[in-house]
């Protein structure tokens, strides 16, 4: 038995549960179907023949009665002087109606029991309603006496036989009442009848309600021993499976579940010790590989493990790039070991930024660091707002950097001033892995990416730390304050672009900061229009709020060579 129910599917388990209580409630339904039944076919009995049977003795008797006024009243006529004939007849033609009234009702009674005879399966029933019938009979013989005798009676006063009419009318009497005591004899038997029929449905009820009590507390205690059989059978391995659920949910991922059952439940717990050596595997390759790789890179290529790795996805994404000004200097004064452990420091500061506002490292150029923003990596609303947050909370990492420099370094005095500059550029690039056969790294190219770098390097020509594109502009201008700086060309055929520099986030930035920036653009505009005169006095301007302002000395050295071409063309 045990074996069988490891061995039988899950489905055939709770099917066999569902089918035994079906046939219990099948057996149920049956026995009270015919306790039912039978209540009501005596109800019907009750209705559909004694009830309609006492109505239409009733109706008889009060024909009956009707009859004998009008025989009363032609009586009167007849002893009336002078005798009114018309009314006689009258009355008379009303008494043969009522007669032919209570003869139709004992035909209508007749024919009801005989219905009631063949409906009846009940042989005391049977009894009952052929004793009814006979009555019946009775109470026809006894009106067809009694009318016959009354035109007898009639037929002697239009004789003037009036001594042998009063005689007739004694008997009458008597005749009369005997009608009367078979009318009540047929009422009696009906109301004994009926009244043993609601004892006997009464009964009946009471019986159908009981057994159905006791066949539904049985069908209750078989069902549910039944259940329990299979139910324990069942609910051991989902237990099971529920607890190694749980301490899978905990990061329990040493749990490995017996199998004791061949059925679905068998087949689920086969599937998740599977599962659960799939994911140790892969958590062991996110912690082998979680320090050289972004681990969300790792989840990425893990997700779509197969050929579908092989396959790049053009995506919109920022790219930033930043570096070190005037690492190679630095490096000259350290030695190897040096050199490694202020870079490692320097990388370690300028990655924590980037990985806690979302952004994925690519990858380490010496002390150049390359990284992305985009899905679905990151919030796809929000990818160029975090990469700005990233490059302005950088600085705070490089304040930290200085901090630590003299004890890296060795050194308390002439310690090098270091400084980092950052690219910020927004467009579509080509995700996914990229390399030979045998060797492969996920990366993102394309022009974004160039843009990135090219950001980057014209930081030193303008003297400004962080430098955005125009698309990153239009789609952070509203959470971060900027400065628009001037055009680079890009490598799309000498085509020039705006770029603008990263100030601070809005809200931070100083009214001495903006002032700059408002005239350092308006003088920009003005250098654009090749109104140059106007363009100096305003870069003038910005040094007087700012001295040596980078962006605002850097116009004034162009404007000078601009002028001295002139001055030299003339």
């Amino acid at each position: 038995m045990t074996a069988f129910k490891k061995n039988m599917p899950f489905s055939i388990k709770i099917y066999s549960i569902a089918a035994g209580i079906l046939l219990l409630l099948v057996l149920l339904s049956w026995f009270s179907y015919n306790r039912v039944s039978l209540v009501a076919g005596e109800l019907k009995e009750i209705t559909n023949y004694l009830i309609p049977l006492e109505d239409i003795i009733t109706n008889i008797d009060v024909h009956s009665i009707e009859q004998k006024i009008h025989l009363e009243r032609m009586w009167r006529f007849y002893e009336t002087k002078p005798t009114n004939f018309e009314k006689i007849n009258a009355e008379k033609a009303l008494f043969e109606n009522r007669g032919n009234l209570v003869d139709q009702e004992i035909t209508h009674a007749l024919e009801l029991m005989k219905k009631a005879i063949a409906y009846s399966e009940v042989k005391e029933d049977i009894l009952a309603f052929v004793y009814l019938q006979t009555m019946i009979n009775n109470i026809e013989r006894e009106h067809q006496g009694y009318h016959d005798h009354v035109l007898e009676i009639i037929e002697a006063i239009n004789q003037n036989q009036q001594d042998e009419a009063h005689l007739l009318q004694d008997r009458l009497e008597s005749e009369n009442g005997e009608l009367n005591d078979a009318l009540e004899t047929v009422f009696l038997g009906i109301k004994k009848f009926t009244e043993h029929k609601a004892r006997t449905t009464e009964k009946h009820e009471g019986n159908v309600l009981y057994f159905n009590t006791i066949l539904v507390i049985m069908a209750v205690f078989v069902g549910i021993f039944y259940a329990s059989i299979v139910t324990l059978g069942v609910m051991k391995p989902i237990l099971r499976l529920v607890r190694g659920t749980n301490d899978l949910y905990t990061g329990d991922l040493s749990i490995n579940l017996p199998v004791t059952t061949r059925d679905e439940i068998g087949e689920m717990t086969d599937f998740f010790n599977t599962m659960v050596q799939e994911i140790r595997e892969k958590e062991h390759i996110k912690k082998t590989f979680g320090q050289f790789v972004d681990p969300r890179i790792v989840d990425e290529l893990i997700k779509r493990s197969g050929p579908s790795t092989e396959k790049g996805a053009e995506r919109s994404m920022t790219i930033l790039f930043s570096d070190v000004a005037g690492f190679s200097s630095i490096s000259e004064l350290l030695t190897a070991d040096g050199l490694v452990n202020l870079i490692n420091n320097y990388l370690t500061l300028a990655s924590e930024p980037i990985i806690r506002f979302q952004g994925v490292i690519d990858k380490y150029i010496g002390d150049a660091v390359m990284a992305f923003w985009g899905e679905p990596f990151t919030d796809p609303e929000r990818y160029a707002q975090l990469a700005c947050d990233a490059a302005l909370e950088q600085f705070v990492q490089l304040e930290k950097l200085r901090r630590k420099l003299p004890d890296l370094m060795g050194i308390r005095k002439g310690l090098p001033q270091l400084d980092i500059r950052i690219g910020l550029a927004s467009g579509p690039v080509i995700a996914g892995n990229i390399g030979s056969q045998e060797l492969q790294s996920y990366t993102v190219v394309g022009d974004a990416v160039k843009l990135a770098e090219t950001l980057e390097t014209s930081n030193k020509m303008f003297g400004t730390r962080i430098l955005i594109c125009n698309q990153t502009y239009l789609m952070v201008k509203d959470e971060f304050e900027t400065r628009e700086i001037g055009t680079i060309e890009t490598d799309q055929k000498s085509q020039y672009m705006v770029v603008h520099e990263l100030l601070s986030r809005k809200g931070e930035c100083d009214h001495q900061l903006k002032e700059l920036r408002d005239i350092f653009e308006s003088g920009l505009h003005q250098f654009h229009d090749h109104q140059l005169s106007s363009a100096q006095k305003l870069f003038s301007n910005c040094l007087q709020i700012k001295p040596n302002d980078p962006p605002s000395l850097f116009y004034l050295d162009k404007i000078a060579q601009l002028e001295q071409n002139k001055g030299e063309k003339q």
